[in-house]
């Protein structure tokens, strides 16, 4: 029903949503910027993120937000055709079987009650169409003693070990909506993955995520370490002691650099010619890796003054010349306007039925023979529940009667 003209890798591809607020309606997101057909079904009220999504600095955009819709719920359900219906009534869940019999995907992040309740459960559905992939996005996965729980981005962080791993000494939440989103990028890998497991061996199956199992992925490095020593790992924030070609600089205008992964002893004299520094490569107090960290004391105050002697533009050529991998530490606004970001699409430019054209971001896999990204803007609620309600076979005097009856709603 949705189709902007451009070739993409899911065309075709028909999915089915009821799901609210942003980790599985985002799998759906993700789908239609692949180019799949995504119907999101919502109550006659609406998806709770259309009224508020201020749950941090971040997403407080109550400024601009109306009635309708959240900057939020734009980002979270863009690209899919929406529909209004009162799922608790039998007509409604009929409605959702019709447009499940000729589906590929169903997608939802309601909890197990829930789904059983309105008879989208996976056994209900499968009934249906025993070929649908009927995937499941919750907050600690469909097994064990929280499975019937629900949860929040942050709840994710803190039980994945994440609010620790900035080593503030104290959790420490991201501002970032980070679970919601890997959540939704773990979701939408699994849809995929099962719909070409169905096409290789001609099966649908029910295929479940979480907040948490995204968070425990997430953190795999620090798991994997952590259950290798078989101890917790002290992890120490402060930036003056980690190594000196591993670490962030404030320049001259109080913009900052970060260095990566260098092996340290090889590129130190690198990094000191390029900072202008030849002094220190032979000093004895510097010379070896062990030297150094036993004397960053003194070596910080050093670098901190020569970084603070030039603006960053000026930092990153210099060291970037000398072969050493060096970033600028960006703010979201530069992000939004940076020119590599803008090059490989990772950054859109996308329509907003009210603030017009919005940077937003993009899809971040380049294909050689398809289009992704962004399509077309979010739903109003119940925007095309009479054009699906048509395709589904509905008569208008049956639309009409859906309507009238509290069945159905529609936007005007």
């Amino acid at each position: 029903m949705m189709n902007d003209g451009s070739k993409r890798p899911l065309s075709g591809v028909r999915v089915v949503e009821v799901g609210v607020w942003h980790a599985g309606p985002a799998v759906g997101a993700i789908l239609a910027d692949l180019g799949a057909d995504v119907v999101k079904v919502e109550s006659l009220r609406g998806d709770p993120e259309r009224k508020f999504a201020a749950f941090a600095p971040m997403t407080d955009t109550r400024e601009i937000d109306t009635a309708g819709w959240t900057v939020m719920f734009v980002l979270s359900n863009r690209g899919k055709c929406g529909i209004s219906l009162d799922s608790s009534s039998p007509e409604a869940q009929e409605i959702i079987h019709r447009l499940v019999a000729d589906a590929d995907i169903f997608l939802t992040n309601l909890r197990g009650p829930t789904r059983r309740e309105l008879g989208i459960d996976y056994a209900t559905l499968a009934g249906v169409n025993a070929r649908i992939i009927h995937v499941n996005v919750t907050g600690f996965g469909d097994r064990g003693p929280l499975a019937d729980s629900g949860a929040f981005d942050n709840v994710g962080q803190a039980m994945s070990g994440m609010m620790l791993a900035a080593g503030a000494g104290h959790p420490q939440p991201l501002n970032v909506m980070v679970m919601d989103q890997l959540a939704a990028i773990v979701g939408s890998h699994a849809a995929v993955t099962a719909l070409a497991a169905r096409e290789l061996h001609g099966i649908g199956q029910e295929v479940h995520t979480s907040l948490y199992g995204a968070g425990t992925w997430l953190m795999y490095a620090n798991l994997g370490f952590t259950g290798a020593r078989g101890f917790e790992v002290s992890l120490d924030g402060s930036r003056t002691t980690r190594s000196p070609l591993r670490n962030l600089y404030r320049c001259g205008d109080d913009r900052w650099v970060m260095g990566t992964n260098h092996p340290e002893q090889e590129h130190w004299a690198n990094f000191c010619r390029a900072l202008g520094c030849e002094e220190l490569i032979d000093d004895p107090r510097f010379d070896t890796v062990e030297s150094r960290h036993d004397h960053l004391e003194h070596l910080y105050p050093i670098l901190d003054s020569v970084f603070r002697s030039k603006p960053r533009d000026v930092w990153l050529r210099e060291l970037r010349s000398a072969g050493l991998f060096f970033a600028p530490v960006n703010g979201f606004a530069d992000v939004l306007a940076d020119e590599q970001a803008q090059a490989n699409g990772y950054v859109t430019t996308v329509e907003h039925r009210q603030l017009g054209n919005v940077r937003q971001p993009g899809y971040p896999i380049r294909f050689g023979a398809f289009d992704a990204g962004p399509a077309v803007p979010a739903p109003m609620l119940g925007e095309h529940t009479r054009e699906v309600l048509e395709s589904l076979g509905y008569s208008h005097p049956h639309i009409d009667h859906l309507v009238e009856s509290g069945t159905a709603g529609e936007w005007r």
